[in-house]
């Protein structure tokens, strides 16, 4: 008689479908999983393509008109343009449209696109939707501005009057525009150097010699002089040239020595200098003090950042011209007026909420003419001036600050491309030829200055 183990054989032969089972199991999440991995990977195309078509919405929200100044064919013309240019290399997405809308204060601007699915078809995704949307408002949100203008002597006569007039409109359109609180500024005249005002003596981040007088026994030799002619001809001044005479004359005999008491006062007038060997960085302390200069002269004192309209417009009435040009400067201590930190930390944390936006208004009628030598701003090296004018320039745009650019009736091609590279975009210099232009440029700052993107 035989066995047969038959049991055993059936369950050999449900292990082996056991086996099969699992490997079924795994083929079949090997798919799924690969289809999710693949998937990932044209969601993470599809954000990217909605970060790009984020980024167009903004600019063309931005460009915009939500002051209601503008036709709607205008509107639209702006709206497809800064989209268009900003939207380039959208990643192979199709249907790509926008779409725009007057809403209360403002305008909404909108854009839809389809992203196709490289691997998402899978799992039956053959595409992936993307929308954005973004609101430009009108004097929306916290702003803090400071006025950096060129008080040189260059700007004499009929060009510091435009300047008052058109800044004070500025202030006015800003302040008028947006809700109480919302808006601080600063005023920074400038030329060689700035005058950060007498009260700041004493202070931790400044360093000023004590004013003092010095009388020394000092001997010359004394000529007189025959036969004086008076002569004509051009000299100049913070590059200006103008007329100007002077005597030209004959020894009349052999010059005599004299000796006298000369008593010669050092005093202190609020300008100061840079630190050396450069100085391109915003905050100061007991240090790395700022270096007080005596017996320099400077414009009137900066105005730190305040919410006083009236203030603000008071001191660009009172703005005068002196002194030769020294770009940085202005830059310098608009930045510093602006800073949340030394020397007066007035400006708003970059991590406060809600955020505070912040813009450098940088005025300008010429090329700089002086440069840093020592702690003083009597150098005569214009590109050395030039470089540290485009340090600053990156520096103060690194620190999240909106920097506009304005030439006035600037001739040299050089110094506009400086101030062009400076401002945080192109559209953002302004190349004023004349006063009418000078009024046009700061009432477009000022409008630009009203608005705020919030993305939806």
């Amino acid at each position: 008689m035989s066995l047969r183990f038959s049991g055993f054989g059936g369950l050999a032969r449900f292990g082996g479908d056991r086996s099969g089972s699992v490997a079924f199991l795994f083929g079949f999440m090997v798919v799924v999983l690969a289809g999710f991995s693949a998937l990932a990977l044209d969601y993470g195309r599809t954000m990217a393509v909605k970060t790009k078509l984020q980024t167009a919405v903004d600019a063309a929200a931005l460009a915009a008109d939500p002051l209601g100044q503008q036709n709607d064919a205008t509107i639209k013309q702006t709206v497809d343009a800064y989209f268009a240019s900003n939207s380039s290399n959208t990643m192979g997405a199709v249907s790509v449209a926008t779409s725009w809308r007057k809403i209360p204060n403002g305008i909404n601007v909108q854009a839809t696109a389809i992203v196709p699915t490289t691997f998402g078809h899978v799992l039956g995704f053959k595409s992936l939707p993307v929308n954005v949307s973004a609101d430009a408002l009108a004097g929306g949100g916290n702003v803090e501005i400071a006025l950096a203008l060129d008080n040189t002597f260059s700007m004499s006569g009929s060009k510091i009057a435009t300047l008052k007039t058109a800044a004070a409109e500025l202030v006015d359109q800003i302040f008028s525009i947006s809700k109480p609180g919302t808006v601080k500024m600063g005023l920074v005249p400038f030329s060689n150097y700035v005058n950060v005002g007498l009260k700041y003596r004493g202070a931790g981040w400044l360093s000023v010699p004590n004013d003092y007088s010095q009388t020394t026994n000092q001997c010359y030799m004394n000529q007189k002089w025959k036969n004086c002619v008076v002569k004509t001809g051009t000299c100049s001044n913070d590059g200006v040239p103008y007329s100007c005479s002077w005597h030209e004359c004959e020894p009349d005999g052999a010059p005599v020595q004299v000796c006298n008491d000369v008593t010669n006062t050092y005093t202190w007038n609020g300008c100061v200098g840079s630190r050396t060997p450069s100085d391109t960085q915003s905050v100061v302390s007991s240090a790395s003090p700022v270096p007080g200069l005596l017996n320099y002269s400077c414009t009137n004192p900066l105005v730190r950042l305040t919410p006083d309209k009236a203030a603000l417009q008071s001191e660009i009435a009172a703005l005068n011209v002196t002194g030769e040009t020294y770009i940085p400067a202005g830059l310098m201590w608009g930045w510093r007026v602006l800073s949340d930190q030394a020397p007066f930390a007035d400006g708003a944390k970059s991590s406060g909420t809600p955020k505070t936006r912040k813009a450098l208004v940088l005025m300008t009628d010429g090329s700089n003419t002086k440069s840093q030598y020592n702690e003083t701003h009597e150098g005569s090296s214009p590109a050395d001036a030039n470089a540290a004018m485009t340090k600053l320039c990156n520096n103060i745009k690194s620190d999240g600050i909106m920097v506009y650019t304005v030439a006035f009736e600037v001739n040299d091609s050089q110094i506009k491309n400086l101030l062009t590279d400076c401002a945080t975009s192109p559209t953002k210099f302004f190349d004023a030829a004349n006063s009418s232009q000078l009024a046009q440029a700061f009432s477009a700052i000022a409008g630009s200055l009203q608005k705020v993107v919030l993305a939806k």
